[in-house]
């Protein structure tokens, strides 16, 4: 009866790990932190996959002359798997954190390094039985490396959570700054199933309690994508509105909105097409990413809709000027490098926050701006 209870626990739990890692495969935007995830998902799915295996061969004694062999390829296949989906983990929380250790080939498998040393012990397992051992029974005996395995797993993600935290200080969306704590609590899951496990391998915990946090990070992640636009990857009108709300009463310094949009942005839809737009909106999103990556406390950017764009930044007017140059030097290094036989170019107009006024207000002082600057511009080339 235990051995069923246990069967069925792991069945729950891939199933759900199934669910999350089809609609995050479906939805993929092709970001990087998505490409983790489902690199993440696909590895505890494999270390689940070989316990619920493990539990039929030695639970259920289906093939009883290969009992002991199989029990111990499936036992090392999920220690393994569960090394890999931990280091997927890492390579999530350090891209929601902008973190640059998981860019480059070296510099990931230099991260890799004490994982990837973990694994030839569990794979040595085999031959010295200090990872775990299973008796001429049928028995599963952990073993000194397993709580040694357990002990970098916590250490090598608690790294990260603290690296998270530090950066979350300087996250001005308030559904990202949710999300990062959320991303953050890993380790803690990790350590809490690895206490628990001391009880022994009645309950799956740890496999328990991994889903539960991966269910976590796939809601998580799924509130993420409502409020972003699909096409850009920016946060779309309606969370700007929100976060306008939150930003205008819970500030420190001087609140600056720029509103931009693409100047004669309709001669590229009517001259090459509506893909060539969409392709021209991509980049100039991609632009104001570059741009707003260089200051400490991350600039917040939206499309307001069509080719406007809305950047919001809490700072000196001194750095709101900065950031203009830096849009502007953005988009004109993406321009040369795509060689299209267009030009992109954000004509902006500046916003700034003053007692007494809502979103809208700023939103249109900062339209007021804009329309200025345009209506000041040449006439559209024929």
């Amino acid at each position: 009866m235990a051995t069923l209870l246990y069967a069925e626990i792991y069945l729950i739990c891939i199933v759900i790990v199934c669910l999350c890692l089809y609609w995050v495969t479906r939805r993929s935007s092709g970001s990087a932190s998505e490409q983790w995830l489902h690199i993440m998902l696909v590895g505890f799915l494999v270390s689940f996959g070989s316990n619920f295996l493990f539990t039929l061969f030695n639970g259920f004694r289906l093939i009883p002359a290969l009992v002991i062999p199989l029990s111990y390829f499936f036992k090392t296949v999920y220690n393994v798997a569960l090394c890999f989906g931990v280091y997927a983990w890492c390579g999530y929380a350090d891209t929601e954190c902008r973190g640059k250790l998981f860019i480059t080939r070296k510099m990931r498998l230099l991260t890799a390094l004490p994982l990837l040393t973990m694994s030839a012990l569990i794979v040595y397992n085999i031959w010295s039985h200090g990872m775990f051992a299973i008796d001429d029974a049928g028995d599963y005996h952990r073993g000194s490396l397993f709580q040694l395995e357990m002990a970098l797993l916590v250490a090598f993600t608690c790294a990260f959570s603290v690296k998270l935290i530090l950066r979350r200080k300087n996250e001005t969306d308030p559904v990202k700054r949710g999300h990062m704590m959320l991303v953050a609590s890993f380790p803690l899951c990790l350590l809490i199933a690895w206490a628990l496990s001391a009880i022994g391998e009645s309950v799956p915990v740890i496999c328990v309690a991994i889903t539960i946090e991966l269910l976590c990070l796939f809601m998580g992640t799924s509130t993420q994508q409502i409020s972003m636009d699909k096409l850009t990857q920016v946060n779309n009108r309606q969370n700007l509105l929100g976060f306008l709300d939150y930003k205008l009463y819970n500030h420190d310094e001087k609140v600056f909105l720029l509103m931009m949009d693409l100047d004669y942005f309709k001669t590229i839809n009517d001259t090459y097409g509506h893909l060539e737009g969409d392709d021209a909106l991509i980049r100039a999103a991609k632009a104001l990413k570059i741009a707003c990556g260089n200051f400490k406390r991350r600039p917040y950017i939206a499309r307001y809709g069509g080719d406007e764009f809305i950047v919001v930044i809490e700072s000196t007017k001194a750095e709101a000027d900065a950031l203009i140059a830096n849009i502007r030097e953005a988009l004109e290094q993406l321009n040369q490098q795509a060689q299209r036989p267009y030009t992109l170019k954000f004509s902006i107009g500046v916003g700034e926050y003053h007692s007494g006024m809502n979103a809208n207000d700023l939103i249109e002082a900062a339209d007021h701006a804009l329309y200025e600057i345009k209506r000041a511009r040449p006439p559209r080339p024929h």
